[in-house]
């Protein structure tokens, strides 16, 4: 019974069944030690991460709460530094890599449109590059800091969702704002797929006023 409380409790630090195996019977103090300050660095990790996710959690709470009572209102902010970074399934790409990154804490990522006719990549996936930088990501393409136009709209089906989904919005700024300040706009888009809200999704779409 000692014994199995014991693999229990190492099983509660995130031991694997051969490793609290191996704790048991074949570790001795220094390699206990080196192992337990090792699980101590993995929860101060997860203790940031869960720290920032909630953070991110926050701040769509904060839009999806404006949206309710201004959605397709258009409205000028700001936003941080973003990193997008383009799905590609081309294992030669140079996005490749960093993509399977993303896919891996893909809770950090939203996926995203560029609704900009220049734009290489017009498909991907985004989050602001301080979120990017924890999880080690920094290969990608840079959104920086910059006063945005932008508004936010809920679309419930399953649809698509195309540039053209949005053209009347972008009409709508390019005659209501000046072309010569350097500024983007974007929109979020929180997607409901059935009545019974059981699949969320946000997209990011933006491209560059100029």
């Amino acid at each position: 019974m000692g014994a199995l409380i014991d693999a229990l409790k190492y099983r509660s630090l995130g031991f694997s069944l051969a490793d609290a195996k191996d704790a048991l019977y074949n570790y001795d103090f220094p390699r206990i030690i080196e192992c337990l300050e090792e699980h101590t660095d993995y929860y101060a990790n997860q203790i940031i991460q869960f720290t920032l996710l909630r953070k991110k959690a926050l701040k769509d709470l904060e839009y999806i709460r404006y949206a309710k009572d201004h959605l397709n209102e258009v409205a000028e902010g700001s936003i941080d530094d973003f990193l997008f970074i383009p799905y590609t399934i081309d294992p030669k790409n140079e996005f490749f890599e960093p993509l399977k990154k993303v896919f891996a804490n893909s809770q950090f990522f939203t996926t995203a449109l560029v609704i900009d006719n220049e734009h290489e990549y017009p498909f991907g996936l985004i989050t602001e590059k301080k979120y990017a930088d924890f999880v080690g990501i920094t290969e990608g393409i840079v959104i920086k800091k910059s006063p945005i136009i932008c508004t936010l709209i809920d679309i419930e089906g399953r649809d698509r969702i195309e540039e053209g989904s949005f053209s009347s919005f972008k009409e709508e700024i390019q005659k209501r704002y000046s072309l010569s300040f350097d500024t983007i706009y974007a929109l979020l888009v929180s997607r409901f797929y059935d009545k019974e809200k059981r699949y969320h999704q946000y997209f990011f779409v933006f491209a560059k006023l100029d």
